[in-house]
């Protein structure tokens, strides 16, 4: 970059100040109303016929908004005078470029510009970071007031505001676009699971039609077992829509009461269909917590139920129950794959699923519901994963009062 300018004009900061004007997405951004009548402000104010916000990066200067100089490209940042300004937080001003040691030789001043009379102010992030100006210019020499130069930082200030504004309209816009993909996405994974147990139950359902003028034959029992299962997988896809929509809504609030947390445990996995009893292995203490026990056994199979997907065949489920200060800890192991560091901080959010060669099925939501229901019931929930060495999912509740543990 050539220098105009017998000083360096990079300051010390500039790699820091640089990332914060790329984190307002602001640098040949398009035209804006509200930047647009920031200048015409300006240009009436302090009656010059030249008014601009400016943005510098490492290498330009990026007009953004204007009056009096028309359509501008990006100027080099050796030769802007915004390049000048950003060096200090106090306002800028060149009564006389004719006379100014630093624009000697300055082609926007002895060229045909003419430039003779400049004034900026920064425009600072609210973490200190001057990204860019809120100019004056006139082809004739002028002053400057103590109370004009605030006048011109106050302008600044609004300049950041509408940044800082825009900003937050570009995040929402983008949340709003993520969260549509993520529910056009889900609609998908939903029509997907939601029809290979309705076509599954409809075919037992067919084949159950045809033979039931002769109920001795003996796939009958077969039959209902299987329909019993899809039925049942169906069932429990839909419950944790609803439950998930519940959720969002905070309309699931627990009903808490004190039971026993590994009777709940037992009960919970044999209400599993498909899941082979001797897969589980459960031991520790006998706790009694206080919480929502019908919230506590949906959580506890999303998460048997997971450990049980990512498992391999042979192997065991582990859940073991401890108790840890005032609090009972359950701790759920499977022998999968494990879960690479960067998705574990994802695991519990909506839709959140970590991708291993197993190919498994789901919607996305167990993992979230249960996360959610351990939570409200004044648990915490985490997960330890160590890839090829499995996954353990743990949470915590709070122990009953010891006058309900005589009872």
């Amino acid at each position: 970059m050539k220098n105009a300018y017998p000083i360096n004009i990079i300051p010390d900061n500039d790699a820091q100040r640089v990332a914060a004007l790329e984190r307002y997405q602001i640098f040949n951004a398009p035209k804006q109303e509200a930047f647009e009548s920031i200048v015409g402000l300006a240009s009436t104010i302090f009656h010059v016929p030249i008014a601009h916000i400016s943005f510098l990066d490492a290498e330009k200067e990026f007009v953004l908004a204007n009056t009096g100089i028309g359509e501008i490209g990006l100027i080099s940042r050796g030769e802007s005078l915004c390049a000048l300004a950003i060096l200090k937080q106090e306002v800028i001003v060149i009564e006389n470029a004719l006379i100014e040691p630093l624009l000697e030789k300055h082609p926007a001043v002895h060229g045909e510009f003419a430039l003779r009379f400049y004034a900026g102010a920064p425009i600072t992030t609210p973490d200190g970071h001057i990204i860019g100006t809120m100019c004056l210019v006139d082809k004739k020499p002028r002053t400057l007031t103590e109370h004009e130069k605030q006048i011109l930082k106050d302008l600044a200030k609004v300049a950041m505001e509408q940044v800082e504004l825009r900003r937050a309209n570009i995040e929402k816009t983008e949340n709003l676009n993520f969260l549509l993909s993520q529910k056009d996405e889900f609609i998908g994974v939903a029509s997907h699971e939601l029809r290979t147990p309705i076509t599954s139950l409809k075919g037992y359902l067919q084949l159950m039609d045809r033979i039931k003028p002769n109920p001795s034959i003996p796939h009958l029992p077969t039959l209902i077992e299987k329909a019993k299962i899809s039925l049942n997988k169906l069932n429990n896809l839909v419950n944790d829509m609803l439950v998930a929509n519940r959720l969002s809504t905070g309309l699931l609030t627990p009903d808490k009461t004190d039971f026993q947390l590994k009777t709940a445990i037992e009960s919970c996995c044999k209400d599993l269909h498909e899941m082979d009893l001797s897969m589980l292995e459960i031991k520790g203490e006998s706790l009694i917590v206080h919480a929502d026990p019908q919230h506590i056994s949906q959580a506890i199979r999303n998460l048997v139920d997971n450990a049980k997907k990512y498992s391999i065949s042979s192997d065991k489920v582990q859940i073991e129950l401890k108790k840890k200060e005032d609090m009972a800890v359950v701790r759920i192991t499977d022998s999968g794959p494990g879960i690479p560091k960067e998705k574990l901080t994802k695991l519990f959010e909506r839709f959140g699923t970590y991708n291993t060669k197993l190919q498994v099925s789901g919607l996305g939501l167990g993992l979230y519901i249960s996360a959610d229901i351990i939570k409200s019931n004044g648990g915490e929930i985490g997960v330890e994963s160590e890839i090829g060495k499995g996954t353990t999912f743990w949470f915590t509740l709070p122990l009953a009062e010891k006058k309900s543990l005589q009872n």
